[in-house]
């Protein structure tokens, strides 16, 4: 009898079989790590957008930062930052890696110093609460919240 070289048809499916078995999980924790990496980037990137946003704010000449305080000046309210972040597309929405940060809720409420009697108050700190909300490249909607002070510089 000759010895026959090759394989038969059952070894082939038993190796196919157990490969599918092996690939087939693999793949799927491989892609449930890369979605959870692409959502922590743009959480990250979010992130990054509340950095540059509160820079933004510090740059600013400290009496202008809130507007309300010249709601009956027009002219000199749109200059405060908090006018153009309400209004002004350059200030309120940031686009990084093709998803679009937007800056809404926007809340600046002025800190008096209680020392000082109420005539002719200026505020020593800024509270801003603001959020961030995308659309993350997972195709659900995001929100991130932040709040923080801006104190006067002297």
């Amino acid at each position: 009898m000759k010895k026959q070289i090759g394989m038969s048809m059952i070894e082939i499916i038993i190796g196919v079989v157990l490969l599918a078995l092996i690939v087939v999980p693999s793949l799927n924790v491989i892609n449930t790590k890369t979605k959870s990496v692409t959502a922590t980037r743009d959480h990250s990137q979010a992130a990054f957008v509340a950095q540059k946003v509160q820079e933004m704010a510090r740059a600013f000449r400290f009496d202008l930062i809130e507007a309300d305080r010249y709601s009956s000046d027009a002219a000199t309210q749109k200059t405060t930052f908090e006018w153009r972040v309400k209004n002004q597309d350059e200030y309120k929405k940031h686009v990084l890696n093709g998803i679009t940060y937007l800056i809404e809720d926007l809340e600046i409420d002025p800190v008096l110093n209680k020392e000082i009697p109420d005539t002719d108050q200026r505020p020593i700190l800024y509270l801003m609460k603001f959020a961030i909300r995308y659309t993350g490249k997972d195709g659900r909607d995001h929100e991130l919240r932040i709040n923080t002070a801006i104190s006067r510089r002297d």
